[in-house]
């Protein structure tokens, strides 16, 4: 304000100083000193603009014209007095002219500091509703607009409003709610991509406004946004003041730089989530690397640990057989530790043969036919007897029970690491049940191993059947084993078009109940050759 007061003081002092010396000089029309007019003028256009460059311009000219009004009337129409006139034409296009480049100059600056400030906004980070919010804020204050309102429609099926009015705090509208009438003018805006400048919200039928008294109408000014050749939604600056032609004209441009803020603020915001989901990933990998290398660290360390074991009791029994002489009954006893040996040293290296070659997909061949299943629990549990001293061992099977549809060999293989998981896990003894029943889905044959031993907590329940995975307990540390038993035991009932489930309580013992397919002659004749492999 003061700047201005300054200003105005200079050119009214500029304009008396101008007359005085005309006064003081000959007081002629074509006198050199009329150009000096030209200096309050300018310097009012260039201050005030168009307004007050004419203002100013049409004072001079009320200074001037009297000068040159007396000299028509004296002298007619002289060669001084075309200059005369001609100097009052030109001091009205100097200021009208210099006042208008200077609103236009002004205009463009503001506008680009409109739109520097705007995607400055934009640039600031954050979540796509918080940049919104900023970006609407300061163009509400730049366009001085009583009320804004942003619609974006990026699908059809997620439609959004972001309005700020006069209290300065956003509201957010989205889903059925963002619905456009067909008619409306925002939807006329969407369809043609195009300006619509409305004179008055209020009685405009294309726009569902409730009526309002004051002292100026409500100017609405609708920009589209545009991306490229899409238009993502459009911009509504509602205010009591006119909206210039300038304005309007650069309203394109502005909805062109807004819609590209706003896709610039989608990619980045995209690129940001994908550079977390992608280090997150990494992460996860190399996690699973080092897992991986600490994995196969301990599958070498317990490998080794579980064939050095067998390996040397064969060893040290056959070394004892070659350097002295010993009695039948001492023989054929260290014969039956090496026997013991070295079938566990054959049943760990047929559990990694067998898991290696399902992991390669190679397969393992099934040669399937009726087996039945009390007298292979039977012939199981004769061979752990030794193993399972401090057990009670029971087997039952139902009475008229369907033969079982399986590999002999493979059953054999199930039955034996269930029921030595079953004497490990129960170092205090306690009952093994062994139970052959049909089973609740038609068809099928439920055969369950249950202990009294130590139990399963819940959270391992879920990763028991992972490979080398072994559960942490004081009571079994001793156990030996790779942990490859219960994951070659799925795969196998898997191989056997069966289920596998258990059943656990820690302290009281666990359940594994095997469910396999009966024999039957369509069982057989459905058996395709390239069925009998384990893929």
């Amino acid at each position: 304000m003061r700047s201005s007061r300054a200003s105005f003081v200079v050119v009214a002092g500029l304009l008396a100083g101008v007359a005085l010396l005309f006064l003081m000089s000959a007081n002629e029309a074509h006198s050199p000193l009329r150009h000096l007019y030209f200096l309050p003028v300018l310097w009012a256009a260039i201050r005030f603009g168009l307004r007050g460059g004419s203002l100013v311009a049409l004072l001079a000219v009320l200074l001037y014209a009297p000068i040159v009004l007396l000299l028509m009337e004296r002298g007619g129409p002289a060669a001084e007095v075309g200059e005369g006139i001609a100097t009052i034409i030109l001091l009205l296009g100097v200021g009208s002219l210099t006042g208008r480049l200077r609103d236009r100059a002004k205009g463009e600056a503001l506008r680009h500091r409109g739109l520097a400030q705007l995607q400055r906004a934009m640039a600031g980070g954050g979540e796509l509703p918080e940049i919104l919010e900023r970006a609407v804020t300061v163009l509400r204050e730049n366009e001085r607009a009583h009320e804004i309102t942003l619609f974006l429609k990026f699908s059809e099926s997620d439609p959004m409003f972001l309005t700020v009015g006069p209290d300065r705090s956003p509201r957010w509208l989205s889903g059925a709610s963002c619905d456009l009438r067909q008619d409306s003018a925002a939807a006329w805006v969407l369809k043609t991509r195009t300006v619509l400048y409305i004179s008055d919200v209020f009685t405009d039928l294309r726009i569902q406004k409730e009526p309002s008294w004051g002292p100026f109408p409500r100017r609405l000014l609708l920009i589209p946004l545009m991306v490229a050749e899409e238009c993502i939604g459009l911009v509504a600056l509602e205010r009591h003041g006119e909206f210039g032609r300038a304005e309007r004209a650069s309203a394109q441009a502005t909805g062109m730089e807004i819609g590209i803020g706003i896709e610039h603020a989608r990619l980045t915001l995209r690129q940001r989530r994908f550079a977390e989901e992608l280090q997150a990933k990494v992460a996860a990998a190399t996690q699973n690397l080092r897992e991986l290398d600490q994995a196969k660290s301990d599958f070498v360390s317990m490998t080794s640990h579980e064939l050095r074991t067998p390996l040397t009791a064969i060893q040290g029994f056959s070394e004892l057989l070659l350097a002295r002489e010993a009695s039948v009954e001492r023989a054929r006893l260290f014969h039956q530790y090496i026997h013991q040996e070295a079938t566990r040293l054959g049943r760990i290296v047929s559990d990694l043969l067998d898991l290696s070659r399902i992991e390669l997909g190679r397969g393992v061949e099934l040669r399937r036919r009726a087996v039945d299943a009390l007298p292979l629990l039977e012939r199981n549990v004769s061979l752990v007897e030794r193993e399972a001293s401090g057990h009670r061992l029971v087997c039952h099977a139902e009475p008229q029970l369907p033969p079982v549809y399986a590999d002999p060999e493979k059953l054999d293989q199930i039955i034996q690491n269930l029921l030595s998981n079953a004497i490990k896990y129960s170092p205090a003894g306690g009952t093994i049940r062994l139970v052959a029943e049909t089973a609740v889905v038609p068809g099928r044959v439920d055969i369950s191993i249950s202990d009294e031993g130590v139990g399963i907590p819940p959270e391992s329940l879920s990763r028991i059947f992972e490979k080398y995975y072994r559960i942490r307990n004081t009571a079994t540390t001793r156990v030996r084993g790779l942990g490859l038993g219960l994951a070659l035991v799925k795969s196998l009932v898997e191989a056997h078009e069966g289920e596998i489930r258990v059943q656990s309580q820690v302290g009281k013992g666990s359940c594994f109940v095997v469910t396999l397919p009966q024999h039957s002659p369509e069982t057989t004749a459905a058996a395709a050759p390239e069925d009998r492999r384990l893929d």
